[in-house]
């Protein structure tokens, strides 16, 4: 990423965002991860992990709303809370570890729920 206040935003917004879902009630989950997805392709746009972040909160989502998924609130909160965990685990100062959170959640491993 070229610009470093839009990496520090991005960086920050994306842990803001895994806050809300930690500390959403249940049934919230799917709302949340909608209304703050948007912000990744909108003022974040351009962010290295921008699109990726964006794609995570919406595959979150399509636990609940995709016809293909479990159709589940439980599912979407469950997995939900899962890439919320693993990202505040992150060492958000190491752009190898930041890759490699985004690298991990495009394969399907992490998308299992226990």
């Amino acid at each position: 990423m070229d610009d470093p206040r839009l990496e520090s935003r991005f960086l920050s917004t994306m842990t803001d965002v895994a806050h809300q879902v930690l500390q959403a009630d249940t049934g919230q989950i799917y709302d949340l991860v909608m209304d703050q997805a948007q912000q990744f392709i909108g003022e974040l746009r351009g962010g290295s992990h921008a699109g990726g972040a964006y794609n995570l909160w919406m595959e979150v989502s399509d636990f609940y709303d995709d016809p293909r998924g479990p159709m589940s609130e439980e599912a979407c909160e469950k997995i939900g809370r899962k890439a919320a965990t693993e990202w505040l685990a992150v060492d958000q100062t190491s752009t190898e570890e930041v890759d490699k959170f985004f690298a991990r959640w495009q394969t399907p491993e992490p998308w299992q729920i226990q």
